[in-house]
């Protein structure tokens, strides 16, 4: 594509005695008259290149679209249950944003109040609901707002009862988790920006925020903390990046009390330090004063322990539940049995994709295995339980064909059954129509050998009685530790349905196989991951399912990454790339959003050894001249806080610069949103774009 207009800075720089060029260094600066006037130029290149068919495809994908979205019915989280109210989100088919609704136990879901929607907040669709906490009793909910894609949210407090803000604003600089005091009188939480130290402060209801003490600082940058219902064990957890190791530190409230001291001053001891081994830790309060931990210190697929409150240190803690060996834990909660009053774990884990839950008691004898909502690979997640002697727990399942729909497992009952019209009188949270059997996709599971011969999972999702290759698309995340998860979609389902397969690889850098398998991935091994997902384009093609000519590839954030690099790695494997909101120059981008974060899951480029790895794979940096790119589609907002819109803009650039193939390479920009969440109708608008290029660089006709 020509860009006789278009700048090229002649910015050579000498790091560490390489050299690395940076020609479109300008566009990283938005402020500028020039980079508005080369995105309003872009703005009518993707017009011009949008040919009538792909309009007509467009509708036929908004269609499709409506029409998977409606199947799924209304999405409502699984219930945060606090004295007799429950609070969920609720997003009926319609609203363009999801409510956060509260109901009181045994009225059922459909009597619910709405307690706060964001377009009633905002009638733009810009500002969204970040994070929620109600307290103990449910009388109060903390609640954090962030307008126009931040990711800098203010947090409020409101009277749920007469539905008005009782507290606050107060500012965060980040979302932040709320630990809650069990008399309502106030909340832990955590303030600092990017550009600064984390703190853990203490805040009482009423009181100046600019006031309140700190607990706890840190340079490191992830800081969390949580304190359990009966107001004792107060937990704080710091990492120095995402998906890092973590140290922990925990304070008993109880002896701090006793001491005569506040608890805006708690001893917190070390129980645990995986910083420099990568191991991370969590420390829950159980009933009947159980205190428990997940970790994968020493077990990559994650383990339970007992702690003993006298001796808490993680050298003294005692293993009592771990996966099978194929297997990784996902989540681990504790119940109270009715009948005799023990405590017993409910413990989570993923093999090969499929769900399992199981119940132990302390000492990690198994008891039972109880019966998943599905049959094959699916997600369970959300896993919500009372706090106190409860008996049951809430969770959400789903899989490629089956929208999300809220469970209750009870010890009592020893089943799980999903919330329709049960004896809790908790009616109706959620429950998935279903079509006819014949006209589900068909859902496949393959396992197929890297290039180095490591063996990788893959999911293909193809139309009903579907034969010979046929347009596909292909993605995957591989990174930070984070699963390709089977997960209802009406993206993949539109897509499905118009007469496409869609395939979804676990590639290295995941948490597929846990912390081995992200390590495997991740830092200098970070070119396993694109190697995995080259080797997927290459099997759909050798199973015949499809052709250069027809596949493509698709992602966002770190999946966008991959996306990336596929098409300068292997542009020759693809018709077509969507590209969407992704890290590109891997030379600059500790200097954009939360870049400064990432140096584990990358490699630093202030170390020349990992600089030299990051050039080998950076996209901005491999983009050559006269290379046949595929078509591709940008997309990213004007305003990225974590990422930094800028990588898409300077990747756009380059290979307009340099494709040979004379098919598009265009950019669509939106304002107004950030990282995360878009109104219904902003999604539907996104996805049909992309959905409706794909299929014209990949010949599906609808």
């Amino acid at each position: 594509m020509s860009d006789e207009c278009v700048r090229r800075q002649p910015i050579l720089e000498r790091i560490h005695g390489r050299t690395v060029a940076d020609p479109y260094r300008w566009l990283e600066n938005d402020g500028t008259a020039e980079c508005a006037r080369w995105l309003a130029g872009q703005e009518q290149l993707l017009v011009r290149h949008t040919p009538a068919s792909q309009t007509r495809t467009r509708a036929a994908f908004r269609a499709l679209l409506s029409r998977s979205t409606e199947r799924a019915g209304a999405v409502v989280s699984a219930p945060v249950v606090r004295g007799r109210r429950q609070f969920f989100m609720r997003q009926r088919i319609g609203q363009e944003m999801p409510v956060l609704v509260a109901a009181v136990e045994g009225v059922g879901a459909e009597a619910g109040k709405i307690l706060l929607d964001p377009v009633a907040l905002d009638p733009s669709g810009a500002t969204s609901l970040s994070a929620w906490r109600p307290s103990w009793t449910g009388r109060l909910l903390a609640f954090q707002t962030a307008a126009g894609g931040a990711e800098a949210p203010h947090l409020r407090v409101l009277d749920v009862a007469k539905g008005r803000v009782v507290d606050g604003p107060l500012a965060l600089g980040r979302p932040s988790a709320v630990a809650w005091l069990p008399d309502d009188s106030g909340f832990y939480y955590v303030t600092g920006s990017p550009a600064e130290p984390r703190r853990v402060r203490l805040h009482r209801i009423g009181n100046d925020p600019t006031r309140d003490p700190v607990v706890w600082e840190t340079g490191m940058r992830h800081l969390s903390v949580s304190l359990g219902p009966e107001g004792r064990w107060l937990v704080v957890s710091a990492a120095p990046g995402a998906q890092t190791g973590n140290e922990l530190r925990l304070a008993d409230l109880w002896t701090t009390a006793a001491c005569g001291r506040d608890p805006e001053n708690p001893e917190l001891v070390t129980v645990h330090d995986g910083t420099s081994q990568g191991s991370s830790a969590l420390v829950k309060a159980g009933p009947r004063g159980l205190l428990y931990a997940v970790t994968d210190a020493e077990a990559p697929r994650g383990r339970v322990c007992v702690v003993d409150p006298a001796v808490p240190r993680s050298s003294a803690w005692t293993t009592v539940v771990e996966p099978g060996p194929d297997a990784v834990l996902s989540a681990c909660t504790a119940l109270t049995d009715p009948a005799g009053g023990q405590v017993r774990l409910l413990v989570s884990t993923v093999g090969n994709g499929v769900p399992r839950l199981a119940l132990h008691d302390v000492t990690g004898r198994l008891l039972t295995d109880i019966p998943t909502p599905g049959s094959g690979p699916g997600t369970i997640s959300g896993l919500s339980t009372p706090p106190g002697d409860a008996d049951r727990v809430w969770f959400r399942y789903t899989d490629f064909v089956t929208p999300s729909t809220v469970h209750r497992f009870d010890l009592a009952e020893g089943r799980c059954l999903p919330e329709e019209g049960s004896a809790s009188g908790t009616t109706a949270i959620r429950r998935s129509p279903l079509v006819s059997r014949r006209q589900e996709p068909v859902v496949r599971q393959f396992t197929y050998p890297s290039e180095d011969g490591t063996p990788v999972g893959l999911y293909v999702i193809a139309p009903p009685g579907s034969h010979g290759p046929r347009p596909t698309l292909l993605t995957a995340y591989g990174g930070f530790g984070a699963s390709a998860a089977p997960a209802y979609s009406p993206t993949i389902a539109a897509w499905v349905r118009a007469g496409g397969i869609y395939a979804v690889a676990g590639v290295r850098g995941g948490g597929e196989q846990g912390t081995t398998w992200h390590a495997a991935g991740s830092g200098p091994n970070k070119p396993h991951a694109f190697a995995d997902f080259a080797a997927a384009a290459r099997r759909l093609v050798d199973q015949g399912l499809t052709t250069p000519r027809q596949l493509a590839v698709k992602g966002a954030s770190h999946s966008g990454l991959m996306v990336a690099v596929a098409i300068t790695r292997n542009p020759e494997l693809y018709a077509a790339a969507v590209c969407s909101d992704a890290v590109t120059d891997m030379v600059r981008y500790p200097l954009f959003g939360l870049g400064a974060w990432w140096a584990e899951e990358f490699g630093t480029p202030h170390e020349p050894d990992q600089l030299d790895a990051l050039l080998g794979y950076s996209p901005y940096h491999n983009v050559r001249p006269g290379i046949h790119y595929p078509a591709v589609l940008l997309t990213s907002p004007r305003i990225d806080p974590r990422v930094g819109a800028a990588h898409m803009r300077k990747f756009t650039a380059a290979l307009q610069h340099a494709t040979g193939s004379g098919k598009p390479v265009l950019l669509r920009t939106e304002d107004g949103v950030g990282h995360g969440p878009r109104t219904a109708t902003r999604q539907v608008d996104l996805q049909s774009d992309v959905l409706a290029f794909c299929a014209e660089h990949t010949g599906l006709v609808l």
